[in-house]
C-alpha cells in the first residue's frame, strides 16, 4: 500500500539562549552555550511520516459462500425467465400474417422443427412457401436462402426466391437468381418465363420473346401455358415482330398462334 504522507513541512529547531561575557550580578566570566542552527534553505526539510495502513484481513471462508449462492441464484432465476419466455412464445406465437388456419396451423409444424435445426431444408421451404403464397416476400426469402444455404440444388426454391425480389422490385436479384437456376438447370420452364417477364417489364421485348419461346420449347407445366400464351402474344404485339420458330415435333399451348405468325397489331 502506498504510505501517504503530512502535506505540511514541519521543521524542527532547539531553543538559542542569548551570548553573555560575565554574569551581569556578580561579574562572573560566562562561557557562550552551544546553540544549535537554524538549518539554511540549501537543507532539506524535516518530513515525518504517517504510519502506513494495514490493509483489512479478507473475510475467509464466509464471502465464498455468499457469492457462490448469488451465482447459482442469478443462474437459477436465468433459467426460469428463459423457460417462461419459451413457453410464452410457444403459446403465443403470432401468426402468419394473411394465413389461413390450415397455413398457421402448419406453419407452426415447421416452426417447431425449425426451434430444433435452424436450417433444416425442408422446414425452411415450407414456411418459406407459406409466406411465399401469402405475400410475406421478405420473410419468405430468409427462409429460402437458409435451405439455399444447405443445399443448392433446390432449384424450385431459388426460382420462387427470385420472384420474391421481382415482387420487392428489386429486378436485378431477381434476374440473378433466375440465371442460377438456369445454370443448375438449363431448361427449367419457370425460370425461363419469369427472365421473360423481366425483360418485358424493362420493355425489352425481344429479348423477353427470346425467353418465353425457350420457356415454351421446355415442356411447361400445364397451369402456365395460358400465362406464357399471354405474355407471349403481348410482348409480340408491342414488339412488332414474330416469335421464332419451334423446333420440328414441337407444338404451340392451346389458343397460342403458331410461333412466325405476324402480329395483329404493332407499336
Amino acid at each position: 500500500m502506498r504510505p501517504a504522507f503530512i502535506s505540511e513541512v514541519v521543521e524542527v529547531q532547539q531553543p538559542r539562549d542569548k551570548e553573555s561575557a560575565s554574569c551581569e550580578a556578580c561579574n562572573y566570566p560566562l562561557q557562550p552555550l552551544a546553540t544549535s542552527e537554524a538549518p539554511t534553505a540549501s537543507e532539506s526539510p524535516v518530513v515525518i511520516r504517517r504510519p502506513a495502513r494495514r490493509p483489512r484481513p479478507r473475510p475467509v471462508g464466509g464471502g465464498t459462500s455468499v457469492t457462490l449462492w448469488l451465482f447459482f441464484g442469478i443462474v437459477a432465476a436465468a433459467i426460469l425467465v428463459f423457460t417462461g419466455y419459451s413457453s410464452f412464445r410457444k403459446n403465443n406465437q403470432p401468426p402468419v400474417e394473411g394465413s389461413n388456419a390450415d397455413q398457421q396451423k402448419l406453419a407452426q409444424r415447421y416452426e417447431a422443427a425449425l426451434a430444433r435445426d435452424s436450417m433444416d431444408v425442408e422446414a425452411n421451404i415450407g414456411l418459406g412457401n407459406i409466406l411465399y403464397d401469402t405475400g410475406n416476400w421478405d420473410h419468405a426469402i430468409a427462409h429460402y436462402a437458409r435451405a439455399i444455404a444447405r443445399d443448392s440444388t433446390r432449384i424450385t426454391a431459388i426460382v420462387d426466391m427470385g420472384v420474391c425480389y421481382f415482387n420487392l422490385g428489386q429486378l436485378p436479384l431477381a434476374e440473378s437468381l433466375f440465371k442460377l437456376a438456369l445454370q443448375r438447370e438449363p431448361h427449367q420452364p419457370v425460370a425461363l418465363f419469369n427472365l421473360g417477364i423481366v425483360n418485358a417489364h424493362r420493355r425489352d421485348y425481344d429479348t423477353a420473346i427470346e425467353y418465353f419461346h425457350q420457356a415454351m420449347q421446355s415442356n411447361p407445366p400445364p397451369e402456365m401455358q395460358e400465362p406464357l400464351m399471354k405474355q407471349m402474344q403481348d410482348a409480340m404485339q408491342k414488339s412488332g415482330r414474330s416469335a421464332p420458330p419451334l423446333e420440328q415435333g414441337q407444338t404451340p399451348p392451346p389458343g397460342m398462334p403458331p410461333p412466325g405468325t405476324p402480329s395483329s397489331g404493332g407499336k
